[in-house]
C-alpha cells in the first residue's frame, strides 16, 4: 500500500511571491506521482490560496482523470462551502469536511482542523466525538489532519499550529490500531513522535518555511511530496522526495 501525500498548493490565478506558478508546480507533483506506482493520493489542506471557487472547480477537473483514489481535507486558506461544492460526495457534512477513507488494509482518518478566519487549527469536542464515531477497531489507521497538534521547532509556525492537541493526544493513546499522525501546513518535512504515534508534515509544492528563529519567512527550497508505505507486518515507513525527479545512476 502506498500513498502519496501532497501539501499547502496555494493555487491561485497569479503567481505566488517569488514569481512561482502553482499551477506548474502542482502538474510537476502530478508528473512525479505518475511514476511512484502509488494506491492513493492524499491532498493535506491550504489547496486554494484564497480559499475561491475557481481554483477548487479547476483542480476538480484536472484530478478527475487521475487513476487513483483521491482524500483530501481543508486547511486555513480553505474556505469549506466552496470546496465542498467542488468535490461533491467528497464528504457527508459540509459544515466540517471529516471523512473516514477505507483503503485497502488501512484506513486514513481526515480530520478537518479548520477555524474560518483564522490561521491556527482546533480540535474540540466535535471532532473528537467524529473520532470516535469513524475509529475502526481492527484495521491499521492513520489520522490526518491539515494543522500540526505538535511542536515543529519554527517559532511562527508553532503560534499557528493546532489547539486543543492534549485532546487529541489523550485520545491517541487509547487507540493502538493508530500508527501515525500526518499533518500539512509546516510547508517543510518535519519527523518526530506525538502521542506515541510516528509524526510527519509534509512539504509545500511552492515555497518552503525557512528553518530558523525570529519572523516566519519562506525560502524557494525545492518543494516536495512525502511517500508513505505500509507493508503487511512491518511499521509505517515515510519518504521525502522532491517534485523534480533526478537521473537514476546505478553503481
Amino acid at each position: 500500500m502506498r500513498i502519496v501525500q501532497i501539501s499547502d498548493l496555494h493555487l491561485q490565478s497569479d503567481l505566488l511571491s517569488g514569481g512561482i506558478d502553482p499551477w506548474a508546480a502542482l502538474a510537476m507533483a502530478l508528473t512525479r506521482l505518475a511514476g511512484l506506482q502509488a494506491d492513493a493520493l492524499l491532498i493535506s489542506g491550504d489547496i486554494a490560496e484564497a480559499g475561491d471557487s475557481g481554483s477548487y472547480t479547476r483542480l476538480a477537473s484536472i484530478l478527475a482523470g487521475l487513476p487513483l483514489p483521491l482524500a483530501l481535507l481543508p486547511g486555513n486558506h480553505d474556505r469549506r462551502a466552496a470546496l465542498h461544492a467542488a468535490f461533491p460526495g467528497h464528504w457527508d457534512n459540509p459544515e466540517m469536511l471529516c471523512r473516514r477513507f477505507d483503503l485497502g488494509p488501512l484506513t486514513l482518518l481526515l480530520l478537518d482542523s479548520l477555524v474560518p478566519g483564522k490561521p491556527w487549527g482546533e480540535i474540540g469536542s466535535a471532532q473528537l466525538h467524529w473520532l470516535d464515531a469513524n475509529y475502526p477497531e481492527r484495521r491499521r489507521s492513520i489520522v490526518v489532519l491539515h494543522h500540526p497538534p505538535f511542536a515543529v521547532g519554527i517559532p511562527g509556525m508553532d503560534e499557528i499550529g493546532c489547539r486543543g492537541g492534549e485532546g487529541l493526544a489523550n485520545w491517541l493513546l487509547r487507540r493502538p490500531q493508530v500508527e501515525a499522525v500526518w499533518c500539512g501546513h509546516v510547508h517543510r518535512p518535519v519527523f518526530t513522535c506525538f502521542a506515541g504515534k510516528m509524526a510527519a508534515t509534509a512539504p509545500s509544492t511552492v515555497h518552503q518555511i525557512a528553518l530558523q528563529d525570529g519572523a516566519l519567512s519562506w525560502t524557494p527550497e525545492p518543494p516536495g511530496l512525502l511517500v508513505h508505505d505500509l507493508l503487511p507486518g512491518l511499521p509505517l515507513r515515510s519518504h521525502y522526495l522532491p517534485l523534480q525527479a533526478a537521473p537514476v545512476i546505478p553503481y
